[in-house]
């Protein structure tokens, strides 16, 4: 399909891209602009969520290694939003095809591959087209640009660690809830899902402090603002109420470089003791 052809067809769809390679980020956004698309840009995964639900684009152009969010978890938040769950989404990215076992939630339409950057942008192209022409269902997983293609063997080290990590997470009997400095929910684990009584997706994005009654929240701000302060490991032990039961929680810096980067939030709640026979 030429040049021409894609613009009138795609003529006023709006595209949130999100890369944290300014070089990509800037050349495809123009390359998309030149074609007829309003593009909304971010430059992190909490940013493109933040802009997803806001602007409900036609379709979303996602790296997949974003700071903050990554964009598997992107894809899941956007999957289990009834007002998002139907837009199509292309995962552009270094990672081979083989890395994508280490994204579980990632649920892409098509897949384009970060190589040259005329052939990048012609299978981006080419995935919109198809996706324009296909729709979602029909897409089936489109994959452009992967021939020959190869990560690199730290990218691969460093993905291990981080399913290694992910994985201790989920096996944690207590809640974990990551936040970044400005107190927006970045992580959580099965266990705080259970907790809080929401789908992960559902909450990565929000205010930590918007989960409680309107009388704790000023608590839950000052508390954060705190530990945003520290400059080196502090933490604060607080009860607020979840779902009509008070729950313990302990909030505590993350300090990186003698700098505040985000809280960890542990919830604690007491299982059932099980009965037993007299």
């Amino acid at each position: 399909m030429t040049a021409q052809k894609t613009q009138g067809k795609s003529a006023k769809k709006s595209i949130v891209f999100a890369d944290n390679d300014r070089f990509f980020l800037e050349a495809i956004t123009d390359l998309l602009s030149e074609q007829g698309f309003v593009v909304l840009t971010a430059r992190d995964g909490l940013e493109a969520l933040a802009v997803i639900r806001e602007v409900k684009p036609d379709i979303i152009l996602l790296d997949i290694v974003l700071p903050k969010l990554d964009g598997s978890r992107v894809c899941a938040a956007v999957r289990q939003d009834p007002a998002l769950r139907d837009t199509p989404i292309i995962a552009f990215s270094g990672l081979s095809p083989q890395d994508y076992r280490f994204f579980p939630q990632l649920s892409a339409d098509a897949y384009v591959a970060k190589g040259p950057l005329a052939t990048a942008a012609e299978n981006i192209l080419k995935a919109i087209n198809h996706l324009g022409e296909k729709g979602r269902g029909k897409a089936e997983g489109q994959v452009l640009g992967y021939d020959n293609f190869r990560s690199r063997q730290i990218v691969k080290e460093l993905l291990f660690e981080r399913q290694h990590l992910a994985a201790m997470l989920r096996a944690l009997g207590s809640g974990v809830v990551e936040l970044n400095r400005e107190g927006r929910i970045v992580m959580v684990n099965p266990r705080a899902c259970e907790i809080l009584g929401k789908k992960e997706g559902l909450l990565v994005g929000d205010l930590f402090s918007s989960l409680f009654p309107p009388i704790h929240r000023s608590r839950v701000q000052e508390l954060t603002a705190d530990l945003v302060r520290s400059s080196e490991p502090a933490h604060v032990w607080s009860a607020l109420p979840v779902g009509g039961a008070e729950v313990p929680m302990r909030l505590a810096a993350i300090v990186e470089e003698n700098e505040c980067s985000g809280i960890l939030v542990t919830l604690e709640v007491k299982e059932p003791t099980p009965e037993t026979d007299s």
